[in-house]
This record gives C-alpha cells, structure tokens and sequence, in this order.
C-alpha cells in the first residue's frame, strides 16, 4: 500500500493539471475574446506545432514554397511519433496532443522515481509537482517536443542509475533524436557510470559501449539534411541566416536581452524581455547552488552543459520554455522548497506566472 500511495499521488498530479491546463486554456479564450473557439484543438495549433504536424504529415523538403526548406531546423523523432499515432487517430493535431501528454506522464513518473533514489519520498513527490506547474509546464501538453525529450532525458537517466546501460543508450539515442541538447547525455552518462566505479579505470566494463549509441539519433538528423540539402549541417546555416542565431559566449545574449527591455512596449518588456533575462540568469543561479547542496556531479554537469548550450547565443529565446528539460532544476527547487515559506513562495510564483503564460498563448500570442 505504501508504494501505491506515491503513485496515486502522482496520477491525481498529472490528472489535474493536465485536465486544468485543458480547461484553463478553454475558459481564457472565451473570455478575452468574447466567444468559444471553433474547437479545443484549435488553441493548441500554436507556433512551432503547425510546423511538427507539417513535417509529420509531409517530411521534410528543399522546396522554398511557403519557407518549408525552413522545417530542418527541427529534428525528427517527435513528428515521427505524431504520424505513427495518425495512423491510429487519423488527426495530426489530436495525435500530437495525446504523444505529448503520454509523454508528460512518463515524465513525471521518472521523475519521481529518479529523484527517490537519492531523496526521501516527500522531496520526489515536489519535484514532480514543481515540474507540473512551472511558469511554461504548458508546453507539457502542447505539441511541442518538451514532454517527449523531458521524458526521454530522465528515463535515460534512470536507467543509467540502474546500471541498465543498454536502456540508458537507447532512449539517450531517441533524445538525441528528439533535440540537439540531446547528445549532452553522451558525457554526462559517462560520468555517471565512472562515479559509480569510483574513477577506477580497472571497474570499467564492456556495457559502457552502449552509451555510444546515443549520438546515432544526432546522426540520423544529419544524415536528413545531407539526403535533403546535401549538406548535413544545412540547419545552422538556416538557424544564422533566418533566425540570425548564432554562437556567442553566454553573457553575450543574457546582455543583449537586458538591452533589449528599454525602449520596448510594456507588454514586450515584462513578458519577452524581463522573463528571458530573469529565466536565463535563474538557471544559473539553480546551478551554482547545486554545487551547494552537492547535487549527483552528472546531474551538475547536465545542468551546465545544457543551460550553456542554450545561452551561449547571439540572444536569448525560450528560455523559459527550455528550462523545462533541464530536469534537475525541479531536484533543486524541491530541496529548497523544504522549507514551507519557500514552498509557498515557489508554488504561488509558479501558478500565477503559468496562469498568465498560459493566457497570452491561449490567444495565439508570442508565449515562449
């Protein structure tokens, strides 16, 4: 019964807030706009969702036509997955939003099973509520691809505390699959398999190989630029000459944002400009007290590595969206919300910004 109640707790997590989500996004749009939407559907066909559901329901092409050559800039496995599930559901739409709240499930579940291995049940339990009701867990339920590679990340993760290295390497291979911080785990498994044998060359064993397979999955999406644009690296060049994204040393972009705020409308400036810069420097705040509270060192190494691949840019975007599949930020938080003033404070601060968040893009507004 005692390891059934954590679980029930769990399902009651994912049920509310995705059902909450759902509803919240229904009622929003009805009041701000003074009518129903034509459907539910239609409130999630955001941004970067229709440009999935295209690849996943025509591929990838060099044809200009409509910008589609730009859709190589995203990578694969996610439109992969909302095809494979059209085929049961015969709606692209409908069959993106149910791999993404699969997915939110499987990533809660691992979560807490993750977390539970190093920390008592009650800090397991916040770290799958703090993940729920982050200021962007929305996009949990969109369909965007942070559920999927949230899910993948942690389960590989998990295995590879286990010691199941050839789950590790498989699921680490669909994330790297999924988005490019993907390939990340190569080194941080690595260094969480030598921790656990002590640094001792000599304790090494041949299921280490698995791991190599992780990048197999960055290949395959070069391996799709070099078959549609003979170039596999044609996504960066598109990412510069489109996006006008390019490498940068951190401070660069997070200045730049800064920058940016003056001058702006206000609503640019508090939910553009103020939440990329006060997102951006959290993340490294979070890391930093990681060291602190002597976090696993893989997990410190997958929070820096991933937190300087997403700042080091000529400026910073979604990054309160990315946060999201930076899993140990919610280990973090929850060992901080210990304290109940803090809990109060990081819940209250969480639910209102995930309400306003979620109202703008209900509305087919600029949200991350």
């Amino acid at each position: 019964m005692n390891n059934r109640k954590p679980i029930r707790e769990i399902i009651v997590i994912v049920t509310i807030t995705t059902l909450g989500t759902f509803l919240f996004s229904y009622v929003a749009f009805m009041v701000f706009q003074d009518k129903p939407p034509t459907s539910l559907l239609a409130i999630w066909n955001r941004w970067d969702t229709t440009h999935y559901l295209d690849i996943a329901e025509i591929g990838y092409t060099s044809s200009t036509i409509g910008e589609r050559h730009l859709l190589i800039v995203f990578f694969p496995f996610y439109p992969f997955l909302i095809r494979l599930f059209n085929l049961i559901f015969n709606d692209y739409m409908l069959s993106a939003l149910i791999v993404s709240n699969l997915s939110y499930a499987l990533a809660a579940f691992y979560l807490y099973k993750l977390a539970l291995l190093d920390y008592p049940e009650e800090t397991a339990l916040r770290a799958v509520f703090y993940f729920s009701i982050f200021p962007t867990a929305y996009f949990l339920h969109a369909g965007y691809t942070e559920s999927l590679f949230s899910a993948l990340t942690i389960a590989s993760f998990y295995y590879g505390r286990k010691e199941r290295w050839w789950l590790a390497g498989l699921v680490g291979m669909l994330a790297s699959a999924t988005r490019i911080t993907g390939i990340i785990l190569l080194p941080a498994l690595i260094l969480e398999y030598l921790s656990q044998k002590d640094f001792q060359l000599k304790s090494i064993k041949k299921d280490i190989i698995w791991l190599i397979i992780i990048p197999i999955g960055f290949v395959s999406y070069l391996i799709i630029n070099q078959i549609t644009f003979e170039n596999p690296l044609k996504f960066l060049e598109f990412q510069k000459g489109h996006w006008s994204k390019t490498l940068a040393f951190p401070w660069v972009g997070i200045s730049g944002t800064w920058k940016a705020i003056s001058g702006r409308p206000t609503a640019y400036k508090i939910l553009v400009g103020w939440a990329e810069f006060i997102f951006g420097v959290l993340g490294y705040v979070l890391t930093l007290w990681a060291f602190f509270i002597r976090l696993r060192p893989s997990y410190i190494f997958f929070m820096i590595a991933t937190w300087l691949t997403l700042t080091s840019t000529s400026y910073l975007l979604s990054t309160p969206r990315y946060a999201l599949s930076v899993f140990p930020v919610f280990i973090v938080l929850s060992l901080l919300g210990k304290r109940e003033e803090v809990n109060y404070l990081i819940t209250f601060l969480s639910i209102m910004s995930l309400a306003l968040f979620l109202t703008h893009f209900s509305l087919g507004r600029w949200a991350f």
